[in-house]
Formats: structure tokens, C-alpha cells, sequence
């Protein structure tokens, strides 16, 4: 993944990603930490790698970057087709 590429509404994404991320992990009786928005991050990358639901990220690509990233691109994957932010 490069860091030049930003995808399009990819603040907006993440945010939808985490929001979606901590009820999934609600749903599976686990509370995700809520405190500053980069462990929310990171708390949401590492449920979704463990439930299956992205792949991870090389160890040397483990950064906030890349892990936004990554949410934005599985979030855009599983919004309907009519979603504003696709």
C-alpha cells in the first residue's frame, strides 16, 4: 500500500469502520477499548484480523497509516452499493 494514495472520504470511512467494528465486537460479548481514537483504531484492526475479516498487515507496515488504510478498504467493501461513502 502506498501513502501517497488517499482514498476518497478516508477519515469518514475509518470513523464508519470503527463505529461498525466496536458492535460487531459487542455483538461477540467483547468490549474494544474507548479511549483516544489511535488505540480505537488499532482495537478495531486487531478484532477484525482475529474474527477474519481483513487480512494483516506485514509487521514493517504496522503503523496508523496503513491501518486506516486498511479499515477505509474493508469498510468501502462491505457498505451497500446506495452508501454515501462508496
Amino acid at each position: 500500500m502506498s501513502k501517497t494514495t488517499k482514498i476518497l472520504n478516508e477519515d469518514k470511512l475509518v470513523k464508519k469502520a470503527i463505529e461498525i467494528g466496536f458492535k460487531m465486537a459487542k455483538m461477540q460479548g467483547l468490549e474494544l477499548p474507548a479511549s483516544s481514537q489511535p488505540i480505537k483504531t488499532k482495537a478495531v484492526y486487531l478484532f477484525l484480523v482475529e474474527v477474519k475479516q481483513i487480512t494483516p498487515l506485514p509487521d514493517d507496515k504496522l503503523d496508523g497509516p496503513n491501518i486506516k488504510k486498511r479499515l477505509a478498504l474493508w469498510i468501502r467493501s462491505v457498505l451497500p452499493d446506495g452508501d454515501d461513502l462508496k
